[in-house]
C-alpha cells in the first residue's frame, strides 16, 4: 500500500516537471526546413563564389556536390522555381543557364571558331588535346569537344575536318566514363567497328541494346546520349532483335 502512495506521488512530480518544459510553437517547429534550406543554399552560393575567384568560372561541372547543385539551379529556374533573388545572386557571378559542358548542335557551330583556338592553346600548354569534358578552367572547352567527338568526323564538312586536323584533334578520349551506359555504349561500338557480316549480336549487348531502346522510347535517355547512340547509327538496325 504504502509503495502505491510512493509511486502515484512520484508521477505527480513528473507530470509537474513536464508542465514546465517549454515547447516550441507549431509556425517555429514548421519554420525549422525552410531555415535549414535558405543556410544550405546560401553555404553551396558560398562555395560557387570561391569557386569562381579559383578557377574564372562560375560553372562548376558535374561530378561533385557543387556541379549537381548548379544543375538543380538550372532545373528550378526552367520550371519557374527559383526566387528572382536567387536568379540574381547567381547571374551576379556569370553563372551559365544552359550546362555549358551540354552543348547543342547550333551552339556547337556558333562558338566554333573560339574553340579552335582554346583547343590549340591548350595543346600548346598541355601537350594533347585530351580536354577532360568536366575540365574545371574551361567547361565549355571541354563540353565542346565531348560534343564534336559525339557527332563524329563523317558529320562534318571538309573545312572543320581541316580546322581539327590542324590543331591536333583527338577523336578518342584516353578518360573513359565509368557509367553503365557509356560501358555498353563503347562495347557495342567497338563490337560493330570489328564485327563481320552476319554475325550475331552478344546476348548481353543485345539485352544493353533493348533496355536503350526502350528508354528512349519513354523519352528517358538526355540529348547527349541520344548523341552518342546516332554516331554509330544505333537506331538505323535493329540490334535488339
Amino acid at each position: 500500500m504504502e509503495l502505491c502512495v510512493v509511486m502515484a506521488r512520484i508521477l505527480l512530480v513528473l507530470r509537474a516537471c513536464a508542465a514546465f518544459v517549454a515547447v516550441p510553437p507549431a509556425s517555429v517547429l514548421r519554420a525549422a526546413p525552410r531555415r535549414a534550406s535558405i543556410q544550405n543554399w546560401d553555404e553551396l552560393y558560398g562555395e560557387l563564389s570561391s569557386y569562381r575567384s579559383t578557377w574564372g568560372t562560375a560553372d562548376a561541372p558535374l561530378g561533385d556536390d557543387l556541379g549537381r547543385w548548379c544543375e538543380a539551379q538550372r532545373r528550378l529556374r526552367r520550371s519557374g522555381r527559383l526566387a528572382d533573388d536567387r536568379v540574381a545572386r547567381l547571374d551576379s557571378l556569370g553563372f551559365s543557364w544552359n550546362n555549358p559542358s551540354q552543348l547543342s548542335e547550333d551552339e556547337l557551330e556558333a562558338r566554333w571558331r573560339d574553340m579552335v583556338d582554346a583547343l590549340a592553346a591548350y595543346r600548346a600548354a598541355h601537350g594533347d588535346a585530351q580536354v577532360p569534358k568536366k575540365w574545371r578552367e574551361d567547361p565549355v572547352l571541354g563540353g565542346w569537344v565531348a560534343a564534336v567527338r559525339r557527332r563524329g568526323r563523317d558529320v562534318l564538312s571538309a573545312d572543320r575536318a581541316l580546322d581539327l586536323d590542324r590543331v591536333g584533334f583527338e577523336w578518342v578520349s584516353t578518360k573513359a566514363c565509368g557509367s553503365a551506359f557509356m560501358k555498353g555504349f563503347r562495347r557495342l561500338r567497338d563490337w560493330k567497328a570489328a564485327a563481320e557480316p552476319g554475325d550475331a549480336l552478344p546476348d548481353d549487348l543485345r539485352q544493353w541494346s533493348r533496355a536503350t531502346r526502350s528508354a528512349a522510347a519513354k523519352g528517358l535517355l538526355s540529348r547527349e546520349r541520344l548523341d552518342y547512340l546516332g554516331s554509330i547509327r544505333f537506331f538505323d538496325e535493329d540490334d535488339a532483335a
